[in-house]
């Protein structure tokens, strides 16, 4: 009985060993599947986050693709320059120009996930030739709640470092090639690009001084530098020849904070733009490095070239952490602060936005030691079969983690529960069309011959619906425009702090902030707010081209402020409760 009981163990390893071997990328194909499920179901009542995305960044698109060519877009801020608004991903533009703009985010996402898991995937087997720990890697990769409107500028890493290796090892030339004019053109030079670029340079010159043939990473790195130069020609014009207007991030004041709390902080939590659910990874990815320390003198070649591998991967992502917090001392906040044009407002601090793929391969890489050592010793004992639930049981608490913040768990609570319960915001709840053709219907009037402005609530929805606003959220805008718009709400800025230093030291969200909401954007229908006794200056808003005011609340003293009530819009369906409001004399 022993006998046969070992005789079946061995078999399962060498099943696990086989499998090990096999390609098993067809395993995004049914995640894919099974992740788009509610979102058939739900449609537009599917939900993704708000901030950031839905309420600015997807504007870049539907802007863009109305207005190609175009300098300005006339819809947002009386004209808004097109640099404010470029979009991250330009190889996603046709989508938008294609499809209505749901169809075009869906569709963008799933792009995003199948190079995610795509990525991740072929940039694990090629670093540790194990296809299940690619599987692993790949799946919490492929699932992390990564906002599409960034393109691959997060997701695409894994994979722009596949075609790197690639050309490193002199192989698969082509597909390289490909693969980084794919990141160059869907990918964002201020967010990864800049950092891709560097740690290629670097790779570069490290190989230079090695006396290395650096012909194929050096053909890919320039590939990749010109296609960044021709996608953000504005950048660099405004860069070495200087802009054709001054910008409101002239006025941009950077804080400074703790730099011990910073560098905890995005070493255990990441950052908000850059969510890896690495927290309950790096306890066991620091035991792991210690103790392939020990054994090290016992590993073999390959896992020993891994485990360096793995121990320069995480000094990178530990000087990442500590770049951000040197960024975020007081001498380098006020030294940007000093300094004017690019230097003023470039975020040289992003490199965290590598984390989410960094730390998934850093996990891959300490795994796959032991996991090669497992390979070797399969003679002898069940290694791989005995190694496996162990990984599996160190991967899943961060598994869970991932799955529950995911954009599949999301929209499967709102199948099962809807936003009563979930309280979460759709698409077709935050913009609400049915509620914006109503009031398109009342004020009755070619939209491109007047302005609105919004009051409590977001300006995204309006533009989407196609109203001109003389406010909205960009980040390179005229900064005299900006002072017209702090003309208008002056005397309300005066009575709230922490409004006035949100507009006045960063001022991307161009908005009528006020003192009885403050720079609230996200006013839900029912809520019990009364704007009484605002001391806008409405001449200098009617100056702005202003004719409506769209109101998240209702304003009792209208009439004083020299408003005309047009009637209040809401549906079963949308999250905005509106009061319309003409400017006196329309």
């Amino acid at each position: 009985m022993k006998k046969k009981g070992a005789d079946l163990l061995f078999k399962l390893n060498r099943f696990v060993y086989t499998l090990d071997s096999l390609p098993l990328w067809w395993v995004g194909i049914i995640m894919l599947a099974i992740i788009l499920v509610p979102h058939f179901a739900l449609r537009q009542g599917s939900v993704f986050p708000i901030h950031d995305q839905l309420d600015e960044s997807l504007m870049n698109y539907v802007l863009t693709a109305r207005h190609l060519g175009e300098s300005s877009y006339p819809e947002m801020m009386n004209g808004v320059n097109a640099t404010g608004l470029q979009p991250a991903a330009l190889l996603f533009l046709p989508l938008y120009c294609l499809f209505t703009p749901f169809v075009a985010f869906l569709l963008s996402y799933v792009i995003c996930f199948v190079c995610a898991f795509t990525g991740m995937y072929l940039a694990v087997k090629e670093l540790t030739e194990s296809s299940i720990l690619a599987v692993i890697a790949a799946g919490c990769f492929s699932m992390l709640p990564l906002y599409p409107i960034y393109g691959l500028s997060e997701v695409g890493v894994p994979l722009i470092l596949y075609a790197f290796l690639c050309l490193f090892q002199n192989k698969k030339k082509i597909v390289s090639f490909v693969i980084i004019a794919f990141f160059g053109l869907s990918s964002s030079l201020v967010t990864t690009g800049y950092t891709i670029l560097g740690f290629w340079l670097l790779a570069v010159l490290i190989q230079l001084m090695r006396k290395k043939n650096i012909r194929l990473i050096g053909i890919g790195f320039l590939e990749l530098l010109l296609l960044y130069i021709i996608t953000n020609i504005n950048l660099f014009v405004d860069f070495f020849v200087g802009s054709a207007f001054v910008s409101h991030r002239e006025e941009m004041v950077f804080d400074s904070s703790p730099f011990g709390l910073n560098f905890i902080d995005l070493l255990l939590n990441g950052h908000y733009h850059a969510y890896a659910a690495h927290t309950l990874l790096l306890p066991s990815i620091i035991v792991l490095l210690a103790l392939c320390g020990i054994l090290y003198r016992k590993l073999d070649v390959n896992a020993r070239r891994r485990y360096l591998a793995a121990l320069i991967g995480f000094g990178v992502l530990i000087a990442i952490a500590l770049f951000y917090a040197f960024c975020k001392v007081e001498a380098v906040t006020a030294w940007k602060n000093r300094s004017n044009g690019f230097l003023r407002f470039f975020q040289m601090d992003r490199f965290y936005w590598l984390y989410p793929a960094g730390w998934y391969l850093e996990l891959a890489l300490i795994l796959s030691v032991g996991w090669t050592e497992g390979r070797r010793a399969i003679s002898k004992f069940p290694a791989l079969l005995l190694q496996l639930p162990i990984i599996l049981l160190l991967v899943a608490p961060t598994a869970d983690e991932i799955l529950n913040k995911s954009f599949f768990y999301l929209n499967v609570n709102q199948y099962n529960n809807g936003s009563d319960v979930t309280e979460y915001i759709s698409w077709e709840s935050f913009y609400a069309e049915d509620v914006m053709q109503e009031i398109d219907n009342t004020i009755g009037r070619d939209k491109s011959t007047y302005r609105v402005a919004h009051l409590g609530i977001n300006t995204a929805p309006a533009l989407m619906h196609g109203f001109y606003t003389v406010d909205g959220y960009s980040n390179n805008y005229s900064l005299e425009y900006k002072h017209k718009v702090r003309k208008v709400i002056a005397a309300e800025l005066e009575k709230h702090f922490d409004a006035a230093i949100y507009f006045d030291t960063w001022g991307n969200r161009c908005y009528l902030f006020n003192s009885v909401t403050g720079s609230q954007w996200m006013l839900k229908k029912g809520n019990t707010v009364k704007y009484e006794g605002l001391e806008f200056d409405m001449n200098a808003l009617a100056e702005l081209g202003c004719e409506y005011l769209l109101s998240g609340a209702e304003i009792p003293d209208a009439d004083a402020m020299g408003l005309e009530y047009l009637g209040y819009f809401e549906s079963d369906t949308s999250y905005w409760g509106i009061w319309l409001y003409a400017l006196s004399g329309v």
